[in-house]
């Protein structure tokens, strides 16, 4: 096996790659986890920071965050400890003082744990949300390391901000008029906003939000502090609260006022002696009721916090148990088995908007699908419940809404004329994997009134793809396809995407087989298109090199040779392929110059060269800095396309090492600054002086594409309509792999062996001790399959 050296000087993975280690609270930029049930998620740093939200982060923002979270890693959750002695005050997370003598954070699936020590007193706090329960829950436990008692006090702060994230920001001295506090019991405070709305401006709105947050404790505090500015005092911050200067905090709990919710409990501490507290935090219904007093009743219960742990750890690893892999390169094992996995379901869970880079973008639909298209593998049934809440946003005339919100709120027609297509795709990949026909006849309503089926949906975007045409004959690429970013180049109506074209072409094959199940006579007319399309894009849209990547509305093309500045653009070569729309000659020579472009150490550039002057016939894209996002950054989501096309193709080294570079684990943190153990949306590219400097973490459809890419197209087990094909295009030096992988209910247990080094090729399957005749490998009938596959 390939030990890969995945270590730097601020961490590493577990033996078992499911914690990623960190041994400095200082690392380039906050690394942060998601921990999340699916429902509540709090964003949490190596030391605590970053904050939380319920749902929807624009509209249910529970925890606070901080404008330039990426660099404060602030309001933070804070476990202050006073030396009642001496005075001197240090916290648990190390930050904001600095204070340790030594330090561990863990980030694990679902959890993260801190250990500090400081002053002979050892702190281990772990911070969690699990199934059940709505709310972050804290375990804090501190240890004296010294010879003699110490006299301390403890106190957990931490910021709310509630609803309406945007309001709150933009008016924060006006919004927090609107709070208020209810102090419970002497354990637990509770928090309303009496002024809430769905909307990002100032309109007319006389609503509440419908929730309450609360803050919890399983032992009765010495006092407790809702006032943040009688807290923090009239000049006083994190650093120096004014609070901590008195003997016992102030008990501000006054409504109207900003709330910073502080606990303070005062103890004395024999030597080896352990003191122990669970808090928790979260929302509740904004009436409360039985229920949600009899959760507060188990929040104060220490017990509760144990059994919810357990749960949490064992809540993914039984999702994740539904596709495991063990190949010869360890890096591919850790991200398969865990982190690839668990960042596609943050992704899943909540779109694109909360991160400590994005404030509130909204989840989208083309996000949307394919993450539910990078879930189904692992929970074909999570993915079906996804794809029929996002079927509720589209038109009767097949127009879908860009967003895909969790509230169930109204969303207007989007501009982005790809986004049906993306739906069509996801439904497909659904069936693939459970043969659950049934779903195409589930109603859903519009957004413009009335219902429609879900294949009903699919159809009308179809359709609305294949009639709405510029003068090559291709679609029309209006304000923006998948690059959001280019969007002037068919701003006047005229402009034709060849990407889009591409992407047409292989989704009809892709449904090609469910409108044949259902005997659709339409089909017909869209294989005729598909052929059409084909045609115009060999005949019209080939630079020599390269496919070109649209026309203008003036007819110009983009991505040409003729041009000085992105005279190349990824993703019509990478999807040529992807499609199998030209010859093999073409696509091999397509995806050669892809490389010698647009190749980095990093990935791949998403065009080449960079923009140096704002075009305004291309747009947004041609105006960020030079190497950054769309403008010649190494886009991970572009690259992780470009290994499916390797793949395609059969380059299995080529697949294999475009995969590996993408990965985050082997750059250099120094440089890279982001997260080592998770995807981030780009780095930035040579264009640029701070080349591979990464940015926008976590939320990205690269999860998707990286795991489906390797499961799908690398180690080559794959769902068809009728059965699991085995394919593997993979690096001729990997002898022996091996994927295990439910699918339709059974277990499919593949070892795959490649004595003669091959990229691609297979001489013999052996299921269940039955030679098959080919490489597709039936549908389940045992609970279990066992299945040996050579290659040669």
């Amino acid at each position: 096996m390939t030990d890969n050296k995945t270590d730097n000087k601020y961490g590493k993975f577990s033996k078992d790659g499911l914690e990623y280690i960190i041994n400095t609270a200082d690392t380039p930029r906050p690394w942060v986890n998601y921990l999340t049930n699916g429902r509540y998620a709090s964003l949490c740093s190596q030391t605590g920071g970053g904050f939380s939200f319920y749902t929807d982060h624009r509209f249910n923002q529970v925890l606070r965050r901080d404008m330039r979270q990426h660099l404060t890693d602030a309001p933070a959750r804070l476990i202050y400890i006073k030396d009642e002695e001496t005075g001197e005050v240090w916290t648990a997370n190390v930050h904001p003082f600095g204070k340790c003598s030594s330090f561990t954070a863990r980030h694990g699936m679902g959890y993260t744990t801190l250990q500090s020590s400081y002053r002979s007193i050892q702190a281990d706090v772990t911070f969690f949300v699990p199934p059940g329960h709505d709310a972050e829950l804290w375990n804090i436990t501190l240890t004296n390391r010294s010879l003699r008692a110490r006299k301390l006090s403890i106190y957990t702060a931490c910021d709310f901000q509630l609803g309406n994230v945007s309001q709150g920001e933009s008016e924060p001295t006006f919004m927090p008029l609107f709070n208020v506090v209810d102090p419970l019991d002497g354990q637990t405070m509770l928090f309303r906003q009496n002024w809430w709305h769905t909307l990002y401006g100032w309109h007319e709105v006389n609503g509440e939000w419908p929730l309450r947050a609360f803050v919890t404790a399983t032992t009765a505090p010495l006092a407790m502090c809702a006032d943040r500015n009688e807290w923090l005092g009239g000049f006083g911050d994190y650093h120096n609260p004014a609070g901590l200067k008195s003997e016992t905090i102030p008990q501000g709990k006054t409504s109207g006022k900003d709330i910073t919710a502080v606990m303070q409990w005062r103890i004395e501490l024999e030597p080896k002696a352990v003191w122990t507290v669970h808090q928790a935090v979260g929302v509740q219904p904004r009436e409360g009721g039985e229920s949600a007093d009899a959760e507060l009743a188990k929040l104060k219960d220490p017990a509760t916090y144990t059994a919810a742990f357990d749960e949490t750890r064992a809540f993914w690893k039984d999702l994740f148990a539904s596709v495991q892999v063990n190949t010869p390169d360890t890096d591919v094992n850790t991200m398969m088995n865990g982190w690839n996995k668990y960042q596609l379901m943050v992704n899943f869970f909540f779109g694109r908007g909360p991160s400590y880079y994005h404030k509130s973008q909204y989840p989208a639909m083309r996000d949307c699908c394919q993450d539910a298209f990078g879930v189904i593998p692992l929970s074909p049934q999570r993915a079906r419940e996804n794809l029929l809440r996002i079927g509720h946003f589209f038109f009767a005339d097949g127009r879908a809404c860009g967003g895909c919100n969790r509230l169930g709120l109204t969303e207007g027609p989007s501009i982005k004329v790809d986004l049906p297509l993306w739906y069509v795709l996801a439904v497909c990949d659904y069936l693939r994997e459970s043969d659950d026909w049934a779903l195409l006849d589930e109603q859903i309503p519009l957004m413009d009134g009335g219902s429609s089926s879900v294949y009903d949906k699919m159809i009308a975007g179809l359709e609305r793809m294949c009639v709405v045409r510029g003068s090559h004959g291709l679609p029309l690429m209006g304000k923006g396809d998948w690059n959001d970013a280019a969007d002037m180049i068919g701003a006047g109506g005229k402009g034709e995407s060849v990407w889009l074209g591409q992407f047409l072409y292989f989704v009809i094959q892709e449904v090609r087989p469910v409108m044949d199940r259902r005997a659709d006579g339409r089909l017909a007319g869209y294989l005729q298109r598909a052929e059409e399309i084909k045609q115009i894009v060999n005949d019209a849209c080939w630079d020599g090199e390269w496919f070109v990547r649209a026309f203008k509305d003036d007819g110009t093309p983009v991505g040409s040779h003729t041009a000085k500045e992105g005279f190349i653009w990824i993703n019509s070569n990478t999807w040529a392929v992807i499609a199998d729309i030209a010859s093999p000659e073409r696509l091999n020579r397509c995806m050669d110059s892809v490389e010698k472009h647009m190749g980095t150490p990093y990935g791949l550039m998403n065009l080449a060269p960079a923009y140096t002057q704002p075009d305004p016939t291309i747009g947004l894209i041609s105006r960020f800095r030079s190497g950054w996002k769309e403008n010649a950054a190494v886009f991970s989501h572009a690259s992780s396309f470009n290994v499916v096309a390797r793949a395609r193709l059969g380059r299995g080294k080529d697949a294999t090492d475009l995969w590996r570079r993408i990965l985050p684990v082997n750059k250099d943190s120094d440089t890279y600054l982001v997260e080592p153990y998770i995807y981030s949306q780009f780095c930035a590219g040579p264009a640029s002086s701070e080349f591979g400097r990464g940015a926008y973490h976590w939320l990205t459809g690269t999860a998707a594409w990286m795991f489906r890419s390797m499961l799908d197209y690398i180690l080559g087990v794959r769902a068809e309509y009728t059965g699991l094909r085995v394919d593997p295009v993979v690096d001729p030096t990997w002898k022996k792999f091996t994927i295990r992988r439910r699918f339709r209910g059974s277990w499919y247990n593949i070892d795959i062996t490649n004595p003669a080094g091959v990229e691609r090729g297979v001489t013999k399957v052996i299921m269940d001790g039955q030679v098959l005749d080919g490489t597709l490998l039936p549908p389940p009938y045992l609970p279990e399959h066992h299945i040996k596959v050579t290659m040669g």
